[in-house]
């Protein structure tokens, strides 16, 4: 096999049988004499390190149009379902942006009358804002439909046959 010494860029060749059962063996260059590890392309396998921590939650990202979103620090938020299949789950967000649909959303409600991707919240430190994604049935707030609006703690809005209530609470309440 043909190796390339990472010092001088010399090339040699070297056996295979120099490995024995070894993964690795040092080699001295021919050309600049200083030793490199050369690795056994018959024993060496992909390894990735893996740990166990767990990913880190995202606080901050940005919108298409470039506003800044991220969560509070001081604040915890969370989506209660009033009416619906799902009534009294209680889910928690956990990023700055989240989308709420039937499928493929960071919340998914059991609901046909949802659109697969129906519509997003966007939270930013000082605002809330729900966003409708061009969802089939739409997103309504009071009785009306909306493009965008901004939601406060206790605000509702269906979405399907689901009332959503944003909770805004301080950490640790």
């Amino acid at each position: 096999m043909e190796v390339r010494c990472p010092h001088c860029a010399g090339v040699q060749l070297l056996s295979e049988d120099v490995f024995g059962v070894s993964e690795k063996v040092d080699v001295a260059c021919l050309a600049c004499g200083k030793t490199f590890q050369v690795v056994s392309p018959k024993v060496a396998t992909l390894r990735i390190d893996t740990t166990r921590q767990s990913a880190p939650t995202a606080n901050v990202e940005y919108t298409e149009d470039g506003r800044r979103l991220a969560l509070p620090q001081d604040k915890q938020i969370a989506l209660k379902v009033l009416e619906g299949i799902e009534v009294g789950t209680v889910f928690s967000v956990a990023k700055p942006r989240i989308t709420i649909g039937r499928s493929n959303a960071d919340i998914t409600l059991n609901d046909r009358v949802v659109s697969r991707l129906h519509c997003a919240l966007e939270i930013s430190e000082d605002s809330v804002l729900l966003r409708d994604l061009g969802s089939t049935n739409g997103t309504i707030v009071g009785s009306q439909p909306v493009e965008t609006a901004t939601l406060t703690s206790g605000s509702t809005f269906r979405v399907g046959r689901n009332i959503l209530q944003l909770l805004i609470t301080p950490k640790g309440a």
